[in-house]
């Protein structure tokens, strides 16, 4: 069990500004073990792309990671990470991890992490809050896994809740909070998870009509292992998906960021390279 004198507290605040046509890493600041690499700009156009790294490899009871970044006027920048975060467990306080990205006018926003991972037994926490402004473009995905299916490790105690918050001039266009308890009927029911192991929600800005909803069903039609649905609200598009491996959601989620950012962002998708890794 994790002490409150053990436990980390984790800090990173990230400014990005346009310089000379590309998006510079102008601010950075940590506490504790949440830290970026230099920046690397494998795309044409200067956007910047930052890889989070949290240098404990997982996440305990107690614990507390928080990030905020600040995209400037007209930037553009893609966040990612090296790999699944892991909450792990705890039979004391929860593990309490936090995101707040903040667009300025015109600035172009890509939060793309790789999976979490709830173990059996973890308490967590996490939320990701999005806060634009005027002119922003954006894609995020979140996905979750409850326990580790592939082992037979199933999430049969504990609880999860995450949160995923839009916000456009302090006015909210998506607020939504999902609870899970471990071994709740919610995981087995058929109005639930239907005895499925991952969940994902991937989410982007449409305000502009600039989003075929055909295209993202035909792509979601060659997908016959996963459960999914897209809906449009408040300037958005939204894509619910479930499944037995979070990895699998991972992939629809890559085709439809490859689909949509030519037409959304009016740029190829350029790989972040710590996924071929």
């Amino acid at each position: 069990m994790t002490t409150a004198t053990t436990a980390w507290r984790a800090r990173l605040t990230l400014s990005f500004a346009k310089r000379a046509g590309k998006t510079v890493l102008t601010g950075k600041q940590h506490s504790g073990p949440l830290l970026v690499q230099r920046p690397f700009y494998p795309e044409p156009n200067g956007c910047c792309h930052v890889y989070l790294i949290h240098p404990p490899g997982g996440i305990v009871g107690g614990d507390e990671i928080s990030l905020r970044a600040t995209l400037g006027r007209r930037t553009h920048a893609l966040l990612t990470t090296p790999g699944a975060t892991r909450f792990y467990r705890s039979g004391g306080p929860p593990a309490r991890q936090g995101q707040a990205l903040y667009l300025e006018d015109g600035a172009m926003l890509e939060w793309l992490p790789q999976e979490t991972i709830y173990f059996n037994q973890a308490r967590a926490d996490s939320s990701t809050r999005i806060h634009l402004k005027d002119n922003n473009e954006f894609f995020a995905w979140e996905i979750q896994c409850l326990g580790l299916p592939a082992r037979k490790a199933f999430f049969n105690a504990g609880q999860c809740r995450q949160r995923l918050e839009i916000w456009r001039h302090d006015k909210p266009l998506l607020l939504e909070t999902n609870r899970i308890l471990g071994g709740d009927a919610l995981l087995q029911a058929d109005w639930g998870l239907q005895g499925r192991h991952a969940l994902g929600t991937f989410v982007g800005s449409d305000e502009r009509g600039r989003i075929d909803a055909g295209r993202i069903n035909a792509i979601i039609a060659g997908q016959q292992d996963l459960l999914a649905a897209t809906t449009k609200v408040n300037g958005l598009f939204i894509v619910r998906a479930m499944g037995h491996y979070a990895a699998r959601i991972r992939r629809l989620f890559t085709l439809l960021w490859r689909a949509l950012r030519p037409r959304v962002l009016k740029l190829e998708a350029s790989r972040p390279r710590i996924w071929q890794t």
